[in-house]
């Protein structure tokens, strides 16, 4: 019998994961803050309401959250831990990742990712498809990294941060800042400060997140 699980977000992102988890798991709903989705199916999998109502179903039921706003995905996890439900990592198949590799809780890898050795995934982070993360990289907790990623080895990314589709760090930058966002199609060649928006090739500063 397969483990009983509900969706967090009810987006298209949710509903991709919807369509991975259905493999090993029954998900028997989704929740979504956004009250126009309530009471909709995706699937024939419903909306039942907001993470407050999820908060009272059975602990037995597991929780996934594969939102892409890192605040929002990191805060939603931690509420439905500290409430004592279990929040598993969801990892798929068609993935390469070393052994050596540290992977934190509740980690969200899809398929076609390469993690080579000694690096470092922190908690709540999600890896969508086909990105390459280089040896001895250490990423912090709730971290996301859109489809194409390539991450050079060496590299300390910092909590929250934002790589978008494409985006390539170059080996030999140290240092990704906290709540930092990298454009699609980037080439970062030097250290990004915390807060920053950086887009190009090379990566420039476009301004500071408020």
């Amino acid at each position: 019998m397969k483990t009983k699980c509900i969706i967090i977000g009810a987006g298209t992102y949710g509903q991709v994961y919807a369509t991975y988890l259905n493999e090993k798991y029954n998900v028997i709903a989704f929740y979504d803050n956004d009250a126009t989705l309530h009471h909709k199916e995706f699937f024939n999998i419903p909306v039942k309401g907001g993470d407050k109502e999820a908060l009272k179903i059975s602990k037995d039921i597991e929780v996934f959250v594969p939102i892409g706003n890192n605040a929002i995905r990191t805060s939603i996890i931690r509420k439905f831990r500290e409430a004592g439900f279990k929040t598993p990592s969801f990892i798929h198949e068609k993935t390469i990742i070393d052994k050596t590799v540290n992977l934190g809780n509740t980690v969200y890898i899809l398929p076609g990712t390469n993690i080579m050795p000694h690096a470092t995934i922190g908690d709540c982070t999600m890896i969508s498809m086909g990105v390459n993360i280089a040896h001895h990289t250490t990423i912090a907790d709730g971290c996301f990294f859109s489809q194409g990623t390539n991450i050079g080895a060496s590299i300390q990314i910092k909590e929250l941060a934002y790589i978008g589709i494409s985006a390539t760090l170059m080996t030999g930058v140290k240092t990704i800042g906290r709540n930092a966002l990298i454009g699609a199609g980037a080439v970062v060649i030097k250290d990004v400060p915390d807060n920053a928006v950086m887009a190009g090739v090379p990566a420039k500063l476009l301004r500071y997140k408020g």
